[in-house]
């Protein structure tokens, strides 16, 4: 995907929803919790302490997280069930597999998206190099799995030519939107499942995740996590046999994390007044401005990867950058709380 590579500056209204301290380029490890996320949270806090707490309250929430969830990802909110890690929900797509079923994953791939098809012994799992997914596709593979955007160092999946070489040998997509959701479109994959969470680029706390799919897709997938809250009226069945599961994806639900999902709601509703796509100019916008700083060339990805000095990320942090390492490479990414300023400041500390 084209994105214009000359700045966009974000109203300044944004900037001020956030109150860092530091030079902060980590979206890819944990989000900035927007100050009005914090405040909300904060009064939920204060009520769990004064007993004025009312746990039926977060289903609202959830219900505008879950239709919020859907505007981004172009699924219906019916079709989205809410989870707290993606390891849980890319386990409930690995169980749905048959014995003896071909998986085909990127080398590299984020372990959350990997290891739940490793678990199964009885599945032959083989991994290629990103370039190359669409291309190994083979007639007998079942599913094709990958992170949209790659956690190590931010390169892009070509949905399109996955997807069409899946289409083509009758295999099924499962793609991990961790990374992108927040700042990068997503709302027409043409995947049959998507999962992904809310604490990175989504602007929340730790503990919210979604699975998304197709109907037919959702329909070959077993609630191997059925709890109280996949019930079709949790606060009616959460008592005794038999099974009464919710008829849509909320039969996959997972009893949710309150807090989590009470900050995401500030955070989804953050993205979406600004927009996926102002957020994604911006962002690749202040990536390339780094890149051409360090002499690499020109992304279309909000992360930047480059090699250097194991001392680096310590000489960074004293001069109060955030970043992380990553694949044994430093990894920066900008989001929409960042500014030029910011990356003209971790250019002259990585000059020295």
């Amino acid at each position: 995907m084209t994105v214009e590579s000359l700045p966009t500056p974000l109203p300044a209204h944004v900037r001020a929803a956030f109150g860092p301290t530091v030079t902060y380029l980590n979206a890819a490890s944990c989000g900035l919790l927007p100050i009005e996320a914090a405040q909300v949270l904060e009064r939920a806090d204060r009520q769990r302490v004064t007993g004025e707490f009312v746990i039926p309250d977060v289903d609202p929430i959830i219900a505008d997280c879950r239709a919020a969830i859907g505007r981004l990802t172009g699924f219906e909110a019916r079709q989205i069930a809410i989870g707290s890690q993606v390891s849980q929900l890319v386990g409930v797509v690995a169980d749905s597999l048959p014995p003896g079923a071909r998986v085909l994953l990127p080398e590299g791939e984020f372990a959350s998206v990997v290891w739940p098809f490793l678990a199964r012994p009885d599945l032959e799992v083989r991994t290629v190099p990103l370039a190359g997914l669409a291309a190994a596709v083979r007639s007998d593979d079942a599913l094709v799995a990958a992170a949209v955007v790659q956690s190590a160092d931010g390169a892009i999946v070509d949905m399109p030519a996955v997807v069409a070489a899946a289409r083509a040998a009758g295999a099924r997509v499962l793609f991990d939107l961790s990374q992108a959701t927040g700042w990068y479109p997503v709302h027409a994959t043409g995947a049959d499942w998507v999962v992904g969470v809310g604490y990175k680029w989504l602007l929340a706390p730790k503990g919210s995740a979604f699975l998304a799919g197709t109907d037919a897709a959702l329909d070959t997938l077993r609630p191997v996590a059925a709890g109280w809250y996949a019930g079709y009226n949790p606060w009616e069945t959460c008592y005794d046999a038999p099974l009464r599961l919710a008829a849509d994806a909320r039969r996959f639900d997972v009893s949710p994390a309150w807090s989590a999902w009470i900050g995401l709601r500030v955070g989804l509703r953050t993205i979406e007044s600004v927009g996926i796509g102002n957020i994604q100019r911006h962002d690749v916008a202040l990536a390339n401005r780094l890149r051409e700083g360090l002499g690499l060339p020109e992304g279309n990805s909000a992360i930047v990867s480059v090699e250097v000095a194991p001392e680096t990320l310590e000489r960074l942090r004293t001069a109060r950058v955030i970043g992380s390492m990553r694949a044994g490479r430093l990894r920066l990414a900008c989001h929409l709380y960042n500014t030029e300023d910011e990356i003209d400041h971790v250019l002259d500390v990585l000059a020295g």
